[in-house]
């Protein structure tokens, strides 16, 4: 039916109502039923599907079919598998059972005389034993776990166990055994191997003897052996005798066509041509394109020199200079005074104290809990009174007493703690103008104490955590910051250190601010260190981690921690003793003195600077790199610690050196150079390599300079070049004899100093049969001096020496804490220098000293410490302006000789 026959046979109600779809379209019913009864199956098979998801999820015992045969077929392939299949058909192929006509067992193939209706559960159940094989944990295809739990569990008196997941009926088992003795003939199987040997048992009854047995029948043959190998081939045999001629072959075939030859050579030339008729003039070309610049010619020769201009208007005045030093304080003189009275006849004279026109003295260096006794004595008519004060008029502690003077020409200081450091000027005045005066420079040592207001720092993540110590030590402390990892903190963008705010004299406070404070800055802890030659002594912080929307809890009412030894109780000279007996006179024979310095005039009795030896070299191998004169030595900056005396720490001071790299030496290993790649890893005691040297060496003085390690040969006066590279190694003799005078400086523990400076190696040692010093300039390359110098410098009165810029300087002393370097010699001018620096040793016992121009630093080994010094210089300039001079340290301070004291510590 088309679809203008359907329109036209659409039902139509004639009284207008609507008729329902269904009734109009009968198949759109059936679609309908359709669709819901699609959308019912594919539900169902879905919920089937999730169901069966589930149960795999949540069932451990849930086994899929390619899990099965997984499973099962690694299981065929394993070895004991093999071996009972292999058992199995071995022993059916040699054990042939005895058949007897009545108790014959045909089993026939289940695919055999067995219809299609045929019960495989129950026929197996009558005609063979039942065995049941299963996993314990998994039911089977039509029971639930209930009845799988009951199966197995169940009827357990019945069955027997084969292996964990097969069993077997009693009973089933029983006639089978049975039926085995009867149907298998009673041959022994093959010989298993031989078991574990089990534990010993109890000792039996001792039995009677038995009878000797019978030979037992001879084994069956055994199966022939596995055929062996191919033997190796036999040796070629000889060769034939030659064949008959043969004869003559058919004639061959016509070779190929030959190459073709070179061509000949060319003709003669033919003459030439009439010329031809000239052509017409061509159009004139365009303008070419403009021409670059040339480049720019050399500077001209300056012109002359023109009139002197006007005198310009003179600059704003300039600073004033330092203040001098006083003077020499002249002898006193004598101012008497005569009465008019005529019945008295003394002469008044002003009072006076012995040795106060030396200055002042001291330093007088005394220990916590020790005693000092100062005496003045004053002379004047009439006799003067004598008071004591201090010169900043701070309060004298006398036990529970604090006085601003103390009347009396001896002042005891008992139980002396850091508040009674400071000057002390006895002052004698009987009326008769001028009043006399001398002061005392009273210095007390004590080991360092730290003093921290809170140990716990509170701090948000991200901020920036403030830790704060106050300091108390004096000699003057080396302080430093270090973490519970054993990193020693240094000025970065991570960390901020100022440990130069000073409070008072033996007084100051260290301040380290570590930025963006994080979670891993939190694990460690903090130290501020203060170590003099007395103690080191360690403050320790703590962060934790505080809410930023919370105020911070301040804890200034807290006491603060102390590390350290605390100054000891003040007490009076009455709380010590009983009242005090009139004191003897003072023997002056008794008073002690204590040097300060070694004098210039002592130091060089008869100034003499000569070639060494009848050797002559030529200046013109001399070349300077460059000409300075250090102005200034820092103070001490600590790096690390070892437990050695006498030990060398250097660094490479060449331009094309490994940069960073750190070798040392030490006094039990004569025969070691320990490399270590950084600072980093010398603070942490990480070497990267250790040099095993052949010959050992003497000393502590070596350098490494240009990739190798120079140093002396122990008990020789050979000096030695090994190339940390490729280990050779180049040797040099140094001229004169090795004695007992040939140790250098004060210390007497080196026979020859390495120094290295701007201009390359050079060598200090002594000149033999006298107190001479000799200097050598030595090519590094060959190994060969380059010029030796004598100088009528006596070493032994010297703590060191060390050579910058080719100037040698010497220090006064490496066991007093506070010295000085007043000697600097050029030795390309054989001139001296005027210097006069201020040098510290702060554990009194510096054994090495060397200078390194690559980072302008010294290098010192004090009593284990090695630590640095940095140095600042300028141009020698013979004749420098007075504004270079004004930069220098102050030179005017002479030290004298020895400075006498007066003083008695108990």
């Amino acid at each position: 039916m088309s679809a203008t026959q359907s329109r036209q046979n659409k039902i139509i109600p004639t009284n207008g109502a609507k008729i329902p779809i269904h009734q109009l379209n009968p198949s759109y019913t059936v679609r309908v039923i359709c669709c819901v009864f699609f959308i019912f199956l594919t539900e169902i098979f879905l919920a089937h599907y999730v169901y069966r998801l589930i149960i795999s999820e949540i069932r451990d015992n849930y086994l899929s079919k390619t899990d099965f045969r997984h499973n099962f077929q690694n299981e065929i392939r394993t070895e004991p598998f093999r071996e009972e299949i292999i058992r199995i058909l071995t022993y059916h192929q040699n054990v042939k059972p005895i058949k007897s006509e009545e108790n014959v067992t045909i089993r026939r193939k289940r695919s055999v005389g067995r219809g299609s209706d045929h019960n495989f559960l129950t026929a197996s159940k009558i005609e063979e034993p039942q065995v049941e094989f299963f996993h314990t944990k998994t039911p089977l295809m039509d029971e639930n776990e209930e009845d799988a739990r009951k199966r197995i569990k169940g009827g357990d008196d019945q069955w027997i166990w084969v292996t964990s997941s097969s069993r077997i009926q009693e009973t089933q088992l029983a006639g089978f055994c049975k039926k085995v003795k009867d149907f298998c003939p009673q041959i022994p199987g093959p010989k298993g191997e031989r078991g574990d040997r089990g534990l010993p048992g109890p000792t039996g009854p001792i039995g009677p003897p038995a009878q000797k047995g019978e030979a037992g029948p001879i084994g069956p043959t055994g199966h022939p052996g596995v055929p062996g190998e191919r033997g190796l081939g036999g040796n070629p045999g000889m060769p034939g005798f030659p064949g008959e001629k043969g004869e003559q072959g058919r004639p061959g075939l016509d070779g190929r066509i030959g190459i073709p030859g070179t061509p000949g050579l060319d003709g003669m030339p033919g003459r030439n041509g009439h010329d031809g008729i000239p052509g017409k003039d061509g159009t004139s070309g365009r303008d070419g394109r403009d021409g670059t610049n040339g480049q720019k010619g050399d500077r001209g020769l300056p012109g002359p020199q023109g009139p002197p201009g006007q005198r310009g208007i003179s600059g704003p005045r300039g600073k004033a200079g330092r203040p001098g030093t006083n003077g020499t304080p002249g002898l006193p003189g004598v101012s008497a005074y005569k009465l008019g009275d005529k019945n008295v006849t003394d002469l008044l004279i002003p009072p006076s104290i012995a040795g106060s026109q030396k200055g002042q003295m001291g330093p007088i260096i005394v220990h916590e809990t020790e005693n000092v006794r100062l005496h003045c004595s004053a002379t004047g008519s009439p006799s003067p009174r004598i008071t004591w004060q201090k010169i900043d008029n701070r309060p004298i502690n006398r036990g529970a007493w604090q006085d601003i003077q103390v009347s009396g020409a001896t002042l005891n200081i008992t139980m002396v703690n850091r508040e009674h450091m400071g000057k002390y000027m006895c002052i004698a005045d009987n009326g008769i103008p001028p009043s006399a005066n001398h002061t005392f420079n009273l210095e007390v040592y004590f080991p360092p104490l730290i003093s921290i207001p809170s140990q716990m720092v509170g701090i948000a993540n991200g901020s920036t955590a403030v830790l704060e110590c106050e300091t108390e030590a004096f000699p003057e402390p080396i302080r430093y910051w270090e973490r519970s990892d054993g990193r020693l903190l240094e000025n970065g963008d991570k960390f901020r250190i100022d440990n130069s705010k000073i409070k008072f004299r033996y007084k100051s406070r260290m301040q380290l601010n570590i930025s963006r404070v994080t979670y891993h800055d939190m694990q460690f802890l903090y130290y501020c260190i203060s170590k003099n030659e007395l103690q080191m002594t360690r403050g320790e912080f703590k962060l934790y981690e505080i809410d930023p929307r919370e105020s911070q809890v301040t804890r200034t009412s807290y006491k603060p921690t102390i590390f350290g030894v605390q100054p000891p109780e003040k007490k009076a000279l009455e709380d010590l003793c009983e009242p005090p007996v009139p004191c003897r006179p003072c023997d002056f024979t008794e008073v002690k003195c204590s040097p300060s310095g070694v004098s210039l005039i002592d130091l060089i009795s008869r100034w003499e600077v000569r070639p060494y030896g009848d050797t002559r070299y030529p200046m013109v191998n001399l070349t300077r790199a460059t000409d300075c004169v250090i102005y200034a030595v820092g103070k001490p900056v600590y790096n690390r610690f070892s437990d050695f005396i006498y030990g060398c720490w250097m660094t490479d001071a060449h331009p094309e050196a490994k940069p960073g790299f750190i070798w040392v030496t030490n006094e039990t290993s004569s025969n070691e150079l320990i490399e270590y790649r950084n600072k980093s890893a010398y603070r942490k005691n990480d070497p990267s390599n250790v040099y095993r040297l052949d010959h050992p060496f003497g000393g502590n003085a070596h350098v490494v300079f240009n990739g190798s390690f120079f140093y002396n040969i122990k008990g020789t006066k050979r000096i030695l070049k090994y190339n940390l590279a490729n280990k050779n190694t180049v040797s040099l003799d140094l001229p004169g004899d090795m004695n007992r005078t040939s140790k250098l400086y004060s210390g007497q523990y080196n026979y020859v100093d390495f120094s290295v400076d701007e201009n390359g190696l050079w060598l200090i040692f002594a000149v033999s049969e006298s107190n001479n010093t000799a200097i050598m300039k030595v090519d590094i390359d060959p190994m060969t001096p380059n010029y030796i110098w004598n100088i009528s410098i006596d070493h032994h009165k010297v703590g060191e020496m060390f050579i910058a810029c080719g100037v040698l300087y010497a220090v006064d002393s490496i066991s007093d804490r506070t010295s000085k370097i007043r000697f600097a010699l050029d030795l390309y001018k054989n001139v001296l220098l005027d210097v006069n620096l201020q040098f510290s040793n702060p554990f009194r016992k510096t054994t090495m000293l060397s200078y390194n121009h690559k980072t302008k630093e010294l290098y010192s080994w004090d009593k284990g410490n090695q630590l640095t010094y940095p140095v600042r210089s300028h141009d020698i300039g013979y004749n420098y302006n007075q504004t270079m001079k004004d930069e220098r340290v102050d030179i005017s301070d002479r030290p004298t000789a020895a400075k006498h004291t007066g003083y008695e510590v108990d």
